[in-house]
C-alpha cells in the first residue's frame, strides 16, 4: 500500500493520488513534477479507418496505442503491450492472462478500469495513451466520467456515411473486418437500412460531439477521406497537425503503416462499390439527400485546441484597414464577419495580429470568401496570418468557405475548417430577371460572353460563332487594349457592346442595361479554364440563358445541370456545336431560371447549416442565426476593411 492521504486516497507507486467516491468522482493527480500523462481518446463509428489511426498511433516513441478496450469481445490492443498488462493485472487483483477476470472487472467499474489502465501504461514508462470508442461501447454517464480526467484530448474521426456503411455491410457478408479484400464484393444495398443506419450513427455522434463540447477538452477532426486514405506521407502530416491542435506534442519523423493494415476495398467511387449504385445514387437525388450521404458525420465541427495567445509587441498594422473588397459585418456581439480572401491574403486576419485583441473580450467567427480558386495557390501566408490572429485574438477562428472538394482538402490539410459556399450563392437573383426586354440597340444572338478583356478569358473560343456579344469591364490597361485589338482580328463579326453602345467610346452598363443586354442572347458563354467563381455565368442563368462552358477549377459550375449548361472542349469548333445543340433544346427562360433557383435553394440550404452549425459550435445556445437575407449581393458591394471593423466595434 501507498501512503495514506486524509479521506479516501492512497498514493500509488506510479506517483497518482487515486480516490474512488463512485462513477467519475475518481481524480488522478501527479504527486510530483513528472510531464503531464495526456491521453486521446478517438471518438468514431465502425468502419472509419480507426484500425488504420490507431497503428499510426502506436508508431509514436513513449505512446501507449490501444484499440477498441471497450469491445465486447476483449481489451483491443492489451495483447501488443505485455508491459502494460503486466502492469495492469495486480493493480485490478487479477491473475495473469485471465481473460474472463479482466473482461468482469471493465464490465463493473468500466471508469476503474481505463484509470487502472492509464496508471499501468505510465508505470512503465508510457508518456501518453490513446484508444478508441466506438459508438456502442460506452454509456454517456462512463463518456462523461472519461472527458473529466486530466490531460483528455479528443479526436473525433468519420467517413463518408455511404461509403463507410456499404463496408461495413461488406464485413457482414465475410465476417471479416480486417485484412481482406473486398473490391470483387458488390452487394445489392437497400436504401432504407442505409438510411436507418445513418441517421442513429449521427445522433449518437451529435451525442458526443455534445458531451465533449459540454467538458471544454480539446478536440480535433480527422476524416478518413480528407486525412487517412491518401500517400502514408500526408496522412502522418496530418495526424501531426490534428495532435499539435488538440495540444499533443508527437514525434512521427519514424512513423510507417503497420503491414496488417490493407485498404480493403479499391473502388474509386462508391457507386462501385455495389451491385446497384446507379438506382441507390438515383434515389438519394430524388429524396435531396445525395449530398448528406457522400458526407461525413461532424464536417463542420471547429477544432479547438488549449488556449494560448501570442506575444506580439507590435502594434497593429492599420494601413490595411484602407484596403477594400467584399467585406460585411454580420453580428458586433458576438462578431461575426463575412471577408474576403484576395490575392492570397487575408487582410482581416493580418489587422488582427498585434498586442492586444482586437475586439476586446467578444468572441467571434471569421468566414473566409475567396476571390479565385483555392485549389492552386500556396497557402502558407494565409495559414501563418490565420494562426497568428487566433493566437492573438483568443476566442476567435477563421472558417473558410470552399466551392469543391479538393479545396476543403486543402484547407483541411493545413488545419483551417471550410463549409461549402460558394460567393455565387450570395447574388442576388431578383436583380436579375428573365422576363427583360432586349436591349433596342443590340441585334438578337446566339450567344453572349460577359467577361474580362484578359487572355486567360479565352474569347478566341467564341471565334466561329456568328455575331457573338462580348461585355466586359473598360479596357484601360495596355493587357486589355491588346487583347481587344486582338480580338478585332480573330473574332472579326463579334460584336463589343460597351464601345456599341457608347458609340466607339467605352460605356458602363449599369444593372438594368446589362439585364437588357443578357436578353439580347440565347445562350452565354463561360470560356475560361481557371478563376473564380465567374458572377456572370450564374448571373446569365438567373437570366434564363443556358450556358455553353468549358472544363473549369474555380466553381462556376455549381448551379449547372444537365439541362441547362453544356461542358464542351476548348476549340471554337466544339464551341460553335455545343450554342447549336443548346439552341435545339429550345428552352424558355423560365425553364432555365427555374432549374438554376432549385439549384440555388439547395447550395443555400447546405451553406446555412453547415455556417450555423460552426456558429452554433462556437458560440453555444445563444449564438445568432446565420441568414441569407442580409448577406444578397454582398460579394459586390465594395466596402472598405475600416468600414466593417467600424461596424463590428
Amino acid at each position: 500500500m501507498g501512503s495514506q492521504l486524509p479521506g479516501r486516497f492512497t498514493i500509488d507507486p506510479d506517483g497518482f493520488a487515486r480516490h474512488h467516491t463512485g462513477l467519475g468522482q475518481m481524480v488522478m493527480t501527479p504527486e510530483d513534477a513528472q510531464p503531464p500523462f495526456r491521453i486521446i481518446l478517438i471518438l468514431c463509428a465502425m468502419r472509419t479507418g480507426s484500425n488504420l489511426l490507431c497503428s499510426m498511433l502506436r508508431s509514436i516513441p513513449g505512446h501507449a496505442a490501444f484499440f477498441e478496450v471497450f469491445a465486447g469481445h476483449g481489451v483491443e490492443g492489451l495483447q501488443h503491450l505485455p508491459d502494460c498488462q503486466a502492469a495492469l493485472e495486480p493493480r485490478l487483483g487479477l491473475h495473469h492472462d485471465d481473460k474472463d477476470a479482466l473482461l468482469a472487472a471493465r464490465a463493473a467499474d468500466p471508469v476503474g478500469f481505463f484509470d487502472a489502465l492509464c496508471a499501468a501504461a505510465r508505470s512503465v514508462g508510457h508518456s501518453s495513451l490513446s484508444l478508441k470508442v466506438l459508438t456502442d461501447q460506452l454509456s454517456a454517464a462512463h463518456l462523461d466520467a472519461l472527458l473529466r480526467r486530466p490531460h483528455v484530448s479528443v479526436l473525433f474521426l468519420t467517413r463518408s456515411r455511404i461509403a463507410r456503411h456499404i463496408s461495413a455491410v461488406k464485413g457482414d457478408i465475410l465476417q471479416n473486418f480486417l485484412g481482406v479484400d473486398t473490391t470483387g464484393l458488390q452487394p445489392t444495398l437497400s436504401l432504407a437500412p442505409f438510411l436507418q443506419d445513418a441517421f442513429d450513427t449521427d445522433r449518437i455522434l451529435e451525442g458526443f460531439h455534445h458531451q465533449v463540447r459540454k467538458s471544454g477538452v480539446p478536440r480535433g477532426l480527422l476524416s478518413y477521406e480528407f486525412d487517412l486514405d491518401i500517400a502514408p506521407h500526408a496522412r502522418f502530416a496530418r495526424l501531426g497537425a490534428a495532435l499539435r491542435d488538440i495540444g499533443v506534442a508527437a514525434d512521427l519523423s519514424s512513423a510507417v503503416t503497420e503491414d496488417w493494415i490493407v485498404k480493403q476495398d479499391r473502388a474509386a467511387h462508391w457507386t462501385a462499390k455495389i451491385a446497384n449504385g446507379f438506382e441507390i445514387e438515383t434515389a438519394l437525388a430524388g429524396l435531396g439527400l445525395a449530398d448528406y450521404a457522400r458526407d461525413e458525420p461532424l464536417r463542420d465541427i471547429l477544432p479547438t485546441s488549449l488556449p494560448h495567445a501570442a506575444q506580439v509587441m507590435t502594434p497593429r498594422n492599420h494601413l490595411l484597414l484602407d484596403e477594400g473588397g467584399y467585406n460585411h459585418a454580420y453580428s458586433a456581439d458576438p462578431v461575426i464577419s463575412f471577408t474576403a480572401i484576395q490575392y492570397g491574403r487575408s487582410f482581416l486576419a493580418e489587422w488582427m495580429i498585434g498586442p492586444h485583441p482586437a475586439f476586446g473580450t467578444r468572441r467571434g467567427v471569421h468566414f473566409l470568401k475567396p476571390t479565385w480558386t483555392m485549389e492552386q495557390p500556396d497557402l502558407s501566408a494565409l495559414l501563418a496570418a490565420i494562426r497568428q490572429a487566433e493566437a492573438c485574438n483568443p476566442g476567435h477562428v477563421f472558417v473558410a468557405m470552399h466551392v469543391s472538394d479538393a479545396e476543403a482538402a486543402r484547407y483541411r490539410a493545413h488545419g483551417v475548417p471550410s463549409v461549402p459556399g460558394n460567393p455565387n450563392l450570395f447574388a442576388d437573383e431578383s436583380i436579375v430577371t428573365c422576363d427583360a426586354d432586349p436591349h433596342p440597340d443590340l441585334p438578337m444572338s446566339d450567344a453572349i460572353y460577359v467577361a474580362r478583356l484578359e487572355p486567360w478569358k479565352r474569347h478566341e473560343l467564341a471565334s466561329k460563332l456568328t455575331k457573338p456579344l462580348f461585355v466586359y469591364a473598360n479596357p484601360d490597361s495596355p493587357v486589355a487594349e491588346a487583347q481587344m485589338q486582338l480580338l478585332q482580328q480573330t473574332c472579326p463579326t463579334a460584336l463589343f457592346v460597351n464601345h456599341q453602345l457608347g458609340q466607339g467610346q467605352y460605356h458602363y452598363l449599369k444593372r438594368p442595361e446589362m439585364v437588357r443586354a443578357l436578353a439580347s442572347a440565347r445562350v452565354s458563354l463561360a470560356l475560361s479554364s481557371v478563376e473564380g467563381c465567374m458572377r456572370a455565368s450564374s448571373e446569365a442563368l438567373f437570366a434564363g440563358l443556358p450556358v455553353v462552358s468549358i472544363d473549369s477549377v474555380g466553381g462556376r459550375d455549381i448551379f449547372y445541370s444537365p439541362d441547362t449548361a453544356l461542358i464542351v472542349d476548348d476549340t471554337p469548333e466544339a464551341v460553335r456545336d455545343g450554342v447549336a445543340e443548346m439552341l435545339s433544346r429550345r428552352l424558355t427562360r423560365a425553364e432555365v431560371r427555374r432549374a438554376t433557383m432549385a439549384r440555388v435553394k439547395e447550395e443555400r440550404t447546405r451553406f446555412l447549416d453547415a455556417a450555423n452549425r460552426i456558429v452554433a459550435d462556437h458560440f453555444g445556445p445563444l449564438a445568432p442565426e446565420i441568414r441569407m437575407e442580409p448577406l444578397l449581393d454582398f460579394t459586390v458591394r465594395y466596402t472598405p476593411l475600416s468600414t466593417m471593423i467600424e461596424a463590428i466595434r
